[in-house]
């Protein structure tokens, strides 16, 4: 008896970075037996010339294509330099939409049933070129490659990803709703959303689909280029987001709706996305977007994304309240304005606090940032709190880690309407007196 089982992608680092060997069905029998050789699939000639004329000097099957010949040949009887290749090779392709990446060391030109889908007949190294298209029938399809190298490096690798099924609207999540909040069972609706983009308010996302206690799982693949990208997450109650079954963002629990933003640097690739969503009762908000920083900041101070209102320790908008009566706070040269304040921290059960309340105009997200001056910032657990339209939001910041630097506390939607503002509270969690807590200046920039 047998069982048929994937084998997963094999990967070859070299000087072109990755190439993907293959990905095949194969089978095997249930008694430990050797497996079965892979059987070569690619016709592959070779010529000593530069323009694939005359005969080829060489004639073989291949069973993988991707090569990197570094400074060399791909044959005693083939010259380091000025030599030329074509391969030819029947794949089955199911219907749907293809990406076809290209990175080459000089030129190529790839044909897909006799159609020229790609042409990079040039001198040079490419790298990461892609061409997306659709195939419109499942079967086999003949797919040739020609290649010339000139000089000094030579290589070549050609790989293909399915973007999306007969069916599948491409670049699309697919979304599966569960009528429960523990992704548990089969979901009841299955769906193409577009985008994670929802404000279902006190409705449900579907007739079929309870107001509260749902649950909703997102999947999508993309290509990516490698970079540091920033993530805007929305949500009431609890979001998680998976990149590669790598978790990356975990805030499952219940919660009033949170504006946030994060950073992830993502390696280059195809990579896969899964964003997991539950309701409990209330309010039901679902935002996730993502894309790539062009400025890699992180943490930084971001003056140039537009004005900013700042609420400094010596503002109208700033409050300090100690409800035992010892005002306990001091001030110290430096930070921003060339002074802030500073307190012990405490862990009695009506702590000190100090307040920043902006006086904003017009409703919208606001990126958060506190300043943390270069001393009397020793605390690792300085407890924030954003009180910003009609919820509020927590926190929590290692102090000592910066050095008169602005920090993020977060992307959150504030209406406008008076009684917003930002605290921070002299209670750490610590040994009452060990660390000290500093107030400076916070930073509103909209977004």
């Amino acid at each position: 008896m047998k069982k048929s089982t994937w084998v997963t992608p094999v990967f070859k680092p070299t000087l072109f970075g990755i190439i993907l060997v293959g990905l095949i069905l194969a089978t095997f029998p249930f008694a430990s037996q050797a497996a079965p050789l892979k059987q070569p699939s690619w016709h592959a000639e070779y010529y000593d010339n530069a323009g694939l004329s005359g005969q080829p000097k060489i004639s073989r099957f291949e069973a993988a294509f991707g090569q990197d010949w570094g400074l060399g040949s791909p044959a005693l009887e083939i010259p380091n330099d000025r030599f030329s290749a074509r391969w030819t090779s029947t794949k089955h392709l199911e219907k749907g939409t293809y990406l076809f990446l290209l990175t080459v060391d000089d030129g190529a030109r790839v044909w897909l049933d006799g159609k020229l889908i790609m042409d990079a007949w040039d001198l040079g190294r490419k790298e990461k070129l892609k061409t997306k298209l659709r195939i419109d029938k499942t079967g086999d399809h003949e797919l040739q490659i020609a290649y010339f190298e000139n000089t000094g490096y030579a290589g070549i690798n050609l790989e293909w990803i399915q973007l999306g099924g007969e069916d599948d609207i491409v670049g699309a999540w697919n979304g599966e709703y569960f009528n429960n909040k523990d992704l548990a069972g089969s979901p009841i609706v299955t769906r193409q959303d577009g985008a994670i983009s929802y404000d279902w308010s006190l409705g449900s996302p579907h007739a079929k689909i309870p107001r509260d206690n749902f649950s909703v799982r997102w999947t999508r693949s993309v290509y990516l280029k490698a970079g540091l990208y920033k993530f805007r997450i929305q949500h009431d109650d609890g979001m998680r987001v998976f990149v590669d079954d790598k978790i990356i963002y975990d805030s499952w629990f219940d919660q009033s709706v949170t504006y946030q933003t994060r950073q992830f640097s993502i390696k280059e690739g195809y990579r896969t996305f899964r964003v997991e969503y539950y309701d409990h009762v209330g309010s039901a908000v679902a935002q996730l977007s993502f894309e790539i920083d062009p400025e890699r900041y992180d943490n930084a101070d971001p003056g140039s994304d537009g004005p900013a209102l700042v609420v400094d320790n010596n503002s109208a908008g700033f409050w300090w309240d100690d409800p035992d009566g010892n005002k306990k706070l001091y001030v110290n040269r430096g930070g921003f304005g060339d002074d802030f304040y500073w307190t012990y921290n405490t862990n009695n059960a009506t702590p000190n606090f100090g307040r920043w309340t902006p006086s904003i105009k017009s409703a919208g997200n606001y990126e958060v940032f506190a300043f943390i001056p270069g001393s009397r910032a020793t605390t690792t657990s300085a407890h924030y709190k954003i009180q910003h339209f009609g919820r509020l939001a927590e926190r929590i910041i290692n102090q000592s880690a910066y050095n008169n630097e602005f920090v993020s506390l977060g992307t959150y939607h504030f209406g406008a309407a008076g009684e917003e503002f930002v605290a921070l509270y002299s209670n750490t969690g610590e040994s009452a007196g060990s660390a000290s807590v500093a107030y400076d200046a916070v930073k509103f920039v909209k977004r």
